[in-house]
């Protein structure tokens, strides 16, 4: 576009008396974006289709014929600069051209620029699109980028712009689908100016119910941040954009629920655009029951907790278990994992399986020096884990570490699983 497009009736030109000498907000060289009237033959501006077709040998005689009112002093400079530009843009080819047709379908334009800009900072297909809002609405750039570092913290999570504007596209009734078209849609994009705040709001007040009501502390815990949109969309409508009351274990049970039956896998948008119709028609309060039975009747799995089901995502099993953990950053070999109780190694070594072995109730969260530092024998007497603090659980578990038989560490095993099952089922409201 910058060579041979056009940007709001203007073109873009390289100033060919720049001096390099004399830079001006860290540039050597000038370049503008210009209404052609305004570059006229008698000025320094020259559209850079123009420059890159002159041939090398004859730059000055370009030069001197262009610039035939300049002094000689400039036209030498004029000569160096276009023999610099000519040297980076066709010789050294620093910077790929692509020539696009210009009935070519905008999705298609980005795909283009995005297997093409492969120097210095590789732009995305999201950079891209965002960019387009940006060109219709440059005071949102910032808006956009300071709520996603408010919504990402520390690096607690991992939200881009396309998640805002996917967020946006749904409550603002524009339907799920990553249309460029949308974007492009004056209606939007003044919806999108006037609500930024509203959703602003919406937007930070999900991320706060994630950490106190979901216990979901990372985005190791959030498996899908498409969950989240519908959850924006419900506080988008509620007065002040805040959580009402009792609404917490509502939205927590379907968070987890997403996660467990693996939802948002396969065709999200057209399950947001389902759920934001379910969310509307029920005004005040979060529809769980109503998402529920749309999730059960999409997945043909029942929309209960079941263990079996959960079991395949130890995570956030384990992080319910201990009331959300915080991942540790992966620094100097620091990292949370999914540590076994009685040691795997040695469970193996007495024939016990891998199946009984990598029991649920085996398992806990661990930081990685801790498991590395871990004894491969039986766990110490007074070990650390969710359930402990049992009766019965902490009389098998010293069974087990005294006579470690197959009958011994399953009764142990068992008796875990049915108080994890007992604290998920009651934090997600079963």
């Amino acid at each position: 576009m910058s060579f041979f497009g056009s940007y709001d009736g203007k073109r873009l030109y390289f100033k060919a008396d720049s001096d390099p000498s004399k830079e001006q907000d860290g540039s050597k060289y000038q370049f503008e974006f210009r209404k052609p009237q305004t570059a006229v033959a008698e000025s320094p501006w020259l559209l850079l289709s123009e420059a890159s077709g002159i041939e090398i040998p004859k730059i000055s005689s370009f030069v001197e014929r262009r610039f035939a009112n300049f002094s000689k002093d400039i036209k030498e400079r004029i000569v160096e600069n276009l023999s610099k530009f000519i040297q980076v843009f066709k010789i050294d080819e620093r910077l790929a051209i692509q020539v696009v047709k210009q009935d070519l379908p905008y999705e298609d334009v980005l795909e283009v620029f995005v297997r093409v800009n492969s120097g210095g900072m590789i732009l995305t297909k999201s950079d891209l699109v965002f960019s387009t809002i940006v060109l219709h609405a440059p005071e949102m750039e910032k808006k956009f980028i300071e709520l996603v570092d408010q919504m990402n913290g520390g690096g607690e999570y991992d939200f881009d712009t396309d998640f805002i504007i996917k967020s946006s596209f749904v409550v603002l009734g524009q339907g799920a689908k990553y249309d460029v078209e949308k974007l492009r849609d004056k209606k939007y994009v003044t919806a999108l100016e006037n609500q930024f705040e509203r959703l602003e709001r919406a937007v930070v007040s999900a991320k706060e119910l994630l950490k106190t009501g979901a216990k979901l502390l990372s985005k190791r815990f959030l498996k899908s941040d498409l969950a989240l949109i519908p959850v924006i969309d419900y506080l988008f409508n509620q007065p002040h954009q805040q959580l009402p009351d009792g609404q917490s274990k509502r939205i927590r049970q379907y968070l987890y629920m997403s996660f467990f039956m693996r939802f948002y896998s396969y065709g999200p948008d057209g399950k947001l655009d389902v759920i934001h119709g379910r969310i509307k028609a029920k005004g005040d309060k979060f529809p769980r029951r109503e998402i529920g039975a749309y999730m059960e009747e999409r997945t043909g799995i029942k929309y209960d907790f079941q263990l079996a089901l959960a079991a395949s995502d130890l995570d956030l099993l384990l992080n319910i278990t201990e009331d959300g953990v915080s991942e540790i950053p992966k620094l100097r070999g620091w990292s949370l994992e999914k540590d076994h109780i009685f040691p795997h190694s040695l469970l193996i070594s007495k024939g016990f399986g891998e199946d009984l072995a990598n029991r649920l109730g085996n398992f806990r969260l661990l930081n990685k020096t801790r498991n590395i530092l871990k004894s491969k024998s039986v766990p110490a007497e007074n070990a650390e884990f969710f359930g402990s603090d049992d009766r019965e659980l902490n009389e098998l578990f010293l069974q087990a570490r005294k006579n470690l038989t197959a009958p011994a560490f399953e009764s142990f095993v068992t008796r875990r699983e049915t108080l994890i099952a007992e604290k998920v089922k009651g934090f997600l409201g079963f």
